[in-house]
C-alpha cells in the first residue's frame, strides 16, 4: 500500500511556494504496523508543548492505556464495553491495539497528558 502522505506530489509546489522546514510541523512518522492495518500519527511541536495525535476509531478514552519506559511510548488499546456494537466489529476492537515508538529526542516522556475524543488520541508533552 502506498504512503500517500510521504508521496504527495504537491510536496513540491507547497515547499517551492512557501519554503522548505514549516515550523511545528513534522511529517507523520509510522507506528509498529500491526496485523493488516497501518497506523500514523503526527507529530506537531507548538512551544513548548509537543502532541502526538492519531486516528482511534470506535474506541473511547477508558480503553487506552499508556506507558512510557525511557524515550518509547507504549500504548495499548482494548474496548472495554461492545454492548451494541456488531459482532464483527466487537470482536476486532475488544482483541485490542498494541503499539510501541520511539519518542523524538525533542520531547520529554516524564510527563505527559492524553484525551481521546471522536476517535482522535490527543497525547500532550513537554518539549525539552
Amino acid at each position: 500500500m502506498a504512503d500517500w502522505f510521504n508521496d504527495d506530489p504537491f510536496d513540491g509546489i507547497f515547499e517551492e511556494f512557501f519554503g522548505r522546514g514549516r515550523p511545528g510541523f513534522k511529517r507523520r512518522e509510522k507506528f509498529i504496523v500491526g496485523e493488516d492495518e497501518e497506523r500514523t500519527v503526527d507529530v506537531i511541536e507548538v512551544g513548548d508543548k509537543a502532541y502526538l495525535i492519531f486516528e482511534l476509531p470506535g474506541f473511547d478514552e477508558e480503553d487506552v492505556s499508556i506507558n512510557t519506559k525511557g524515550k518509547t511510548i507504549e500504548i495499548s488499546i482494548e474496548k472495554k464495553n461492545v454492548d451494541g456494537i456488531k459482532e464483527y466489529l466487537a470482536q476486532k476492537l475488544a482483541s485490542g491495539l498494541k503499539y510501541a515508538r520511539k519518542l523524538p529526542d525533542s520531547i520529554s516522556p516524564k510527563n505527559f497528558s492524553y484525551s481521546l475524543k471522536n476517535g482522535i488520541l490527543e497525547i500532550k508533552f513537554d518539549r525539552m
